[in-house]
């Protein structure tokens, strides 16, 4: 079977990169990342785990991002709708310089997806190529029931990541809103995580409506007019 290719400039976010991850310089998944990808056959394969909104998915996209900007191929894969699909979606992956897998605790009580997975790994490890693979917990908590694979993901370079607390939360949409040439004060950070959901991709998406409501009214981001364009 052919494998299903994703084209990155559709599915990845812009601004989802190693090096727009929060606290980048002092990431140690980032710094691991980066090697890992430059040499991916002197290392084992990377397995991220962490709660919702811990910054998960923004590595493993941004890892495909880095990977595209080094010429190399790739593929993200979510296992989310894993019950509706064909394991042999996997097939064949190892082709490709850099595979990467999100959710692997949805493929808990799927032994024939746990079973490709496990022969996806080994075959990723035996052709030199980089795997990452998200979880949202350690290996022997995912509820998985092929014991080889909970052995090979144990053995994977694991880094655990922490949420943003809400000081983190305003640095990090401060961050986000100088990437797209605007300043966000601090009382209007504030605002937002005061008003808004809490969850950082709900935040980031709210700030990308106020960027082009404040390019369409040539405005700056102040609270009344973020009450005006929110309310």
């Amino acid at each position: 079977m052919q494998p299903l290719q994703y084209t990155l400039a559709v599915t990845l976010p812009e601004d989802e990169t190693l090096d727009s991850f929060y606290a980048a310089g002092q990431s140690a998944a980032v710094a691991f990342l980066k090697r890992y990808l430059l040499l991916p056959q002197q290392q084992r394969p990377v397995y991220l785990f962490g709660a919702s909104g811990s910054g998960k998915s923004h590595l493993l996209y941004a890892s495909c991002v880095q990977a595209q900007e080094q010429g190399l191929t790739s593929q993200l894969l979510t296992l989310d709708d894993c019950r509706s699909l064909s394991p042999r979606l996997l097939d064949d992956l190892e082709q490709l310089d850099l595979v990467c897998l999100d959710n692997i605790q949805a493929i808990a009580g799927e032994l024939s997806w746990q079973t490709a997975v496990f022969d996806l790994y080994n075959r990723m490890q035996e052709q030199g190529k980089a795997l990452v693979i998200v979880g949202n917990e350690p290996p022997p908590m995912l509820g998985l029931q092929l014991a080889d694979l909970v052995s090979r993901l144990q053995a994977c370079t694991a880094f655990q990541l922490r949420l943003l607390t809400d000081d983190d939360k305003q640095k990090l949409l401060q961050q986000k809103a100088r990437l797209r040439g605007m300043d966000l004060p601090d009382e209007v950070a504030r605002y937002l995580l005061n008003h808004q959901d809490r969850d950082i991709r709900a935040l980031v998406s709210t700030l990308d409506k106020l960027d082009k409501a404040s390019i369409v009214h040539q405005r700056k981001l102040t609270i009344p007019f973020l009450k005006e364009i929110l309310q």
